[in-house]
C-alpha cells in the first residue's frame, strides 16, 4: 500500500523491479508513471514489485534527501535546523517554499568515506530532483530489508534560502559554464549556408563540450535542465534535443536559415529540418538575413566560362547526388551548365560549382 501522505494526485509512481532499483519501463520520466491508485502500479505491488516515486516536478516540488554517510550526519543536520518531516529507511521526503528542482549532490571538503564497494569518496548522499525517482515503500531494499516508514509525520514544507545557508558548504561543486566573450562578425555574402550561427544567436552562456560544440539552453524556448540546445561550429549547425525525435530524425535542427526562422518565430523549432520551409516562410527568411545577418543579392553576370565550368556539368552532378531543389524553399534550381551555375528563383540565392559542392557536402 502506498503511505497516505504519498497519496496526493500530483505525485506519480514508475514500476521497478522487484528487490531492485531499476525502472522496468523506458521513458517513466513523461509517459510510463502512474497515479497512486492506477489498478497497474497496484497490480505491480500486489505481485511483489518495487516501486519509485518521481522527484521534483514543478507540479508537486518534492524532495527527498538521501544521507549516505555512516552515521547519517545530513538526516541529524535537517532535523536540527528543519524539524522532523516523512521518512522511509534515510530518506526524508520534503517540499521546498519555492519548488526549487535540480539535484543536489553533497560532499565533504576534507572528509573521506567508504562507499558501497568500500572505495573511499568525498561523497555524502543527494537530494533528488528532476527527471530522477527514489524507491520507496512498500518496497524491498536489494539487500532484503523493506522500505520501512522510520516517521509516519507529513511532508514538511522548508525554506530553501535557508537550506543553502545551512546546508550549502557541503554542495558538490558544478562545473562552471565556459562563458564566451561573443562578439558577432562583421560576415556578408549571397550564401545563406555560410552566415555564421554565432551571429544569429549569441554563445554567452553555453558550455565547450568538444569537438566543435558548445551546449546550453535554447535561445528560443530555454530548457529545463539547461544543456537541451548545441551547436556545432565548425560546420555550422544546431540541434535541439528537446524537439529531435530520435537518432534518425531531421526535425529539431539545421543550419543558419532553420535557426533564423526559429529565432523569427516563423517556425516552431519542433518543425525545424530538411525543406521545412513553404515558398512564403523561404522568402520571410531571406528577406530578414538580407536585413540582419549580411545575406547579400547575388549576381547573374555569368561572363565568361572558365575553371570547372570547362569539364564538368553542374547539372549532372545535381542529379548524381539528388540536389536539384533548393534546400530552403524546396522549388527547383535554374542551372547554367555552360558556366557552372545554379540559381534559385525564389530565395535569390545562388553561384557556382564550388559553392554548390559546398552545399551538398553541408546538407543535413
Amino acid at each position: 500500500m502506498i503511505p497516505k501522505q504519498l497519496q496526493n494526485k500530483d505525485f506519480r509512481f514508475i514500476l521497478v523491479k522487484p528487490n531492485d532499483k531499476s525502472p522496468i519501463e523506458s521513458k517513466w520520466q513523461t509517459e510510463n508513471n502512474y497515479k497512486h491508485h492506477s489498478p497497474k502500479l497496484l497490480n505491480h505491488i500486489s505481485y511483489g514489485g518495487n516501486v519509485g516515486i518521481i522527484c521534483g516536478e514543478q507540479s508537486n516540488g518534492l524532495r527527498i534527501l538521501d544521507d549516505d554517510t555512516p552515521k547519517k550526519g545530513l538526516i541529524k543536520i535537517f532535523i536540527d535546523n528543519f524539524g522532523e518531516t516523512f521518512r522511509i529507511r534515510d530518506h526524508l521526503y520534503f517540499v521546498f517554499d519555492n519548488k526549487f528542482s535540480d539535484k543536489i549532490i553533497f560532499e565533504s571538503k576534507q572528509l573521506l568515506f567508504p562507499d558501497s564497494k568500500g572505495k573511499l569518496s568525498p561523497h555524502l548522499g543527494e537530494m533528488q530532483g528532476t527527471s530522477t525517482f527514489c524507491v520507496t515503500s512498500p518496497s524491498t531494499h536489494p539487500d532484503g530489508t523493506k522500505y520501512e516508514i522510520i516517521k509516519d509525520l507529513p511532508i514538511a514544507t522548508i525554506s530553501y534560502d535557508k537550506f543553502v545557508k545551512v546546508f550549502g558548504d557541503y554542495f558538490k561543486e558544478k562545473k562552471k559554464k565556459i562563458i564566451r566573450d561573443h562578439k558577432p562578425s562583421d560576415w556578408k555574402g549571397d550564401n545563406i549556408i555560410n552566415i555564421p550561427i554565432g551571429n544569429i544567436i549569441s554563445f554567452d552562456g553555453l558550455r565547450d563540450v568538444g569537438r566543435g560544440c558548445l551546449q546550453g539552453t535554447h535561445p528560443k524556448h530555454g530548457s529545463s535542465n539547461g544543456m537541451n540546445f548545441r551547436v556545432d561550429v565548425e560546420n555550422n549547425t544546431w540541434i535541439c534535443f528537446r524537439c529531435n525525435r530520435g537518432k534518425n530524425s531531421s526535425t529539431g535542427c539545421g543550419g543558419p536559415s532553420e535557426l533564423i526562422a526559429v529565432m523569427e518565430g516563423i517556425i516552431e523549432c519542433e518543425a525545424a529540418g530538411a525543406s521545412c520551409f513553404t515558398q512564403e516562410q523561404a522568402q520571410q527568411v531571406i528577406k530578414i538575413a538580407r536585413e540582419k545577418y549580411g545575406l547579400t543579392t547575388p549576381t547573374q553576370d555569368l561572363g565568361v566560362a572558365r575553371g570547372w565550368a570547362n569539364s564538368v556539368s553542374i547539372v549532372r552532378v545535381a542529379k548524381k547526388y539528388n540536389f536539384e531543389n533548393c534546400q530552403i524553399c524546396g522549388k527547383p534550381f535554374k542551372f547554367q551548365d555552360s558556366h557552372g551555375m545554379y540559381y534559385c528563383d525564389t530565395c535569390k540565392v545562388g553561384g557556382g560549382l564550388s559553392k554548390f559542392a559546398e552545399l551538398i557536402s553541408k546538407r543535413s
